[in-house]
């Protein structure tokens, strides 16, 4: 449930009139409004992302168990698309009206206007603990602290054809380990069938950007300590930036990568135009057919120069402006407790962020079908995993634009791998020297 980049210029607009409004609500709450039904209730909005029509009942039960324990407080449930959701929580904070408690995407831009609450400061050791650490200093990880509740969590794995496989030559049951495996038979799928050898697109919203496959290649951190100059351009980072220019040149990959749409990759895929699809998880089985089942492979995520596996969390925050943060608080720890996540994870294939529910045997239980299979091989690369969240530097959200922009030009033919990199860096020390200023 990424955010799609056509809401970036939107996001981008609101800026000022978010910074603005944010410094008057902080400063007299002269843009907060009321949330109590009486002078005794607290009413909690608790905003997801498309969680609507599938999982009602889960949410509903939730919430009723809450106000149960709860005396005093009702939590009032909205489910936003997620194509929406960002420009509506903009909308909400410049309105003095937010949520109190949200699960967002765009967390950098949020995170640079300083809009939510800092949740170190307001979560005891105790409560802290619950939490696997990585997902705790994740996706909400900023400056030294973090500022949001890891809401689910998934780590990457592999699927891949195997008859295409097959029909290329390769061993069906002995699929790529490392990506530079996966590149090379992804060039002899190309070159010995004329499928596509790695279904991928290039874009921020997916699970594979351009900085997370710098920093799969090992070429992390993109700063110095300071943060005030980039360390992007080097000779490994135009390496990773060649390697993949190379495989869209040589058809590895297909050529609407550029601009591909949603879910793109998962169609070049399915439809069999595509032999391996990296970066992915059990979630996509739902739109295999029996015929496909029985061509679909899966393997755990293959691995980088820095040899471990990419993972992401679903986050709720808590707007700095909510005339509730300790309640909305209390109710992000127990919307992510590990009853709740292991709950959902009965529902669907995601995984936990808490320590008791990881280890949790519904987790080592026989698979019941190929999603619950997916998802045992996501848990079991849990402890060697990473979450994939980006550089916590202030006015990211720009930076990671033209790390998209620049890396599209260079697999394009626009430019070359160096240019590219020279370009980024030119750029990014720019903003860092604006940012210091």
């Amino acid at each position: 449930m990424k955010k799609p980049r056509s809401s970036i210029a939107a996001l981008g607009g609101l800026c000022l009139a978010l910074s603005l409004c944010i410094g008057l609500a902080l400063g007299n709450s002269g843009c907060s409004s009321e949330s109590e039904v009486d002078d005794e209730t607290i009413v909690l909005e608790f905003w997801t992302i498309a969680l609507g029509d599938a999982f009602a009942d889960y949410i509903n039960g939730m919430i009723a168990d809450y106000e149960a324990q709860t005396p005093g407080v009702k939590v009032k449930w909205v489910d936003v698309s997620g194509g929406e959701v960002a420009e509506k929580f903009i909308a909400a904070l410049v309105s003095g009206d937010p949520p109190d408690l949200a699960n967002v995407y765009d967390l950098p831009r949020f995170l640079d206007y300083d809009v939510l609450a800092n949740l170190d400061s307001l979560v005891n050791d105790e409560e802290r603990d619950r939490y696997l650490p990585n997902f705790w200093r994740g996706m909400g990880q900023y400056q030294g602290a973090n500022y949001a509740f890891p809401f689910y969590g998934g780590v990457s794995m592999m699927w891949y054809n195997k008859e295409i496989f097959a029909a290329a030559g390769l061993d069906p049951e002995k699929p790529p380990t490392t990506m530079a495996e996966m590149m090379a038979m992804g060039r002899q799928i190309r070159e010995r069938t004329g499928k596509y050898g790695v279904s991928w697109r290039l874009h921020p919203s997916l699970g594979s950007p351009a900085w997370l496959l710098l920093r799969l290649a090992g070429v992390w951190p993109l700063f110095d300590e300071t943060r005030s100059h980039t360390t992007i351009n080097s000779p490994e980072a135009r390496a990773m930036f060649q390697q993949w220019i190379d495989a869209y040149e040589d058809g590895v990959i297909p050529p609407e990568a550029l601009a591909a749409a949603h879910r793109d990759e998962v169609n070049w895929f399915i439809e069999g135009r595509a032999a391996i699809m990296p970066f992915s998880g059990g979630w996509i089985t739902r739109y295999f057919d029996r015929n496909f089942e029985a061509k679909a492979g899966m393997a755990p995520q293959p691995r980088g120069l820095s040899g471990r596996v990419p993972g992401s969390s679903q986050v709720l925050v808590v707007p700095r402006m909510s005339p509730h943060v300790e309640q909305a608080v209390d109710f992000g720890l127990f919307v992510t407790s590990p009853k709740y996540q292991l709950e959902f994870c009965s529902y669907v294939a995601i995984l936990p962020t808490t320590k008791a529910a990881a280890a949790d045997p519904f987790f080592q239980q026989p698979p019941r079908d190929q999603s619950d299979r997916a998802n045992q091989i996501s848990a079991a690369s849990l402890p060697n995993s990473f979450v994939a969240a980006p550089p916590d530097v202030k006015g990211w959200s720009r930076m990671e634009d033209i790390l998209y922009e620049e890396f599209a030009k260079a697999m394009g033919g626009q430019q070359t791998a160096e240019v590219a990199l020279e370009r980024i860096e030119r750029k990014w020390n720019h903003l860092l020297r604006y940012a210091g200023s």
